[in-house]
């Protein structure tokens, strides 16, 4: 069996080709890496590791190069690949073109999951296998899984996790092609779908008025690190918030979005009288301990608006 894998990002593909690399001795592993200005995408690292193993690399200089390569293919996997595939070009692949979305189905369709399934603050965070279907991410989902939405992770956290959980579902459905079962092909119910665009500014911008604590630590946890926090506004300038955790408000009962600085603390009223204990946040350039809050000339009673402001555009990785 001639096993393919086509991706943009070498976070996403390096895990799949170490694993499927096992699987020589009865399949042909072939990896086609798409166009992409990536920085994690090192085409020396992947030639060397690719001769090493004996995997066939193809470099997309196309968009049109994809489907002649996909003809050669018993079986294909996209994971993080950014272009628009025309599936009639996919039906002559014998095992079927699968695609490893990052999140939850069909919950989360769209081309930042992961970003969604922080901001959104469920319990769970998902991601599926599903056969490629015109209609973005509605195919049948042939493998699923959870995991516990834990305080500690954040965007990075999840796309590592997800770069190895990956692994489990192409090896379960790998495993279930070479005993003869058929794949199970379970339809997605379109009145739980719901598509999430890329995030804009609206979506990384904290509305102290309207968030709660909790919501601001969701915000905080999806736009951490590729937008290097989440952003507000205090004293004319940008404040972005990397690190933070809810306490209680005790004595204070400041409007929300007013802050508190002590020697050692900076604190935000939110919504619902609770603060937010901001431990690690950005000005400028300056990466920044609450403790020095005080020396980037912010003072107890000053407040973050909640108007956003007119600053460029942003928008997350995809897969």
């Amino acid at each position: 069996m001639k096993i393919g894998i086509v991706s943009n990002s070498a976070t996403l593909y390096m895990p799949l080709l170490s694993a499927l690399s096992t699987y020589k001795a009865k399949a042909g592993l072939m990896l086609y890496v798409g166009s992409s200005t990536a920085p994690e995408n090192n085409a020396p690292e992947t030639i060397r590791y690719c001769n090493a193993v004996g995997i066939e690399l193809t470099f997309e200089h196309d968009k049109t190069n994809l489907y002649a390569w996909l003809q050669q293919q018993d079986i294909v996997f996209f994971s993080g690949y950014s272009n628009i595939v025309k599936t009639q070009y996919l039906e002559q692949v014998p095992y079927g073109a699968y695609n490893i979305h990052f999140g939850a189905l069909p919950q989360f369709r769209g081309p930042s999951p992961v970003f969604w399934q922080l901001r959104n603050g469920g319990q769970e965070i998902g991601l599926a296998i599903h056969v490629l279907a015109d209609q973005l991410d509605s195919g049948p989902v042939i493998w699923r899984q959870n995991i516990p939405n834990q305080p500690h992770y954040n965007y990075d956290n999840i796309h590592q996790l997800f770069g190895q959980l990956q692994i489990q579902g192409v090896l379960a459905v790998l495993n279930g092609i070479n005993s003869g079962n058929k794949l199970p092909l379970i339809e997605q119910d379109e009145n739980l779908a719901a598509y999430y665009p890329r995030p804009e500014l609206k979506d990384v911008f904290i509305n102290w008025q309207e968030m709660d604590a909790a919501e601001v630590m969701d915000i905080i946890k999806a736009c951490t690190p590729w937008n290097i926090g989440a952003i507000s506004l205090i004293n004319g300038q940008e404040l972005k918030i990397l690190d933070a955790s809810v306490g209680l408000a005790n004595h204070y009962s400041y409007p929300s979005g007013t802050i508190i600085v002590n020697k050692r603390t900076f604190a935000v009223m939110c919504k619902g009288e609770r603060l937010l204990n901001i431990n690690f946040f950005k000005m400028g350039n300056n990466y920044v301990p609450a403790r020095f809050a005080g020396a980037y000339g912010l003072k107890s009673g000053q407040s973050f608006v909640n108007n956003i402001p007119n600053l460029a555009p942003t928008a997350a990785e995809t897969n």
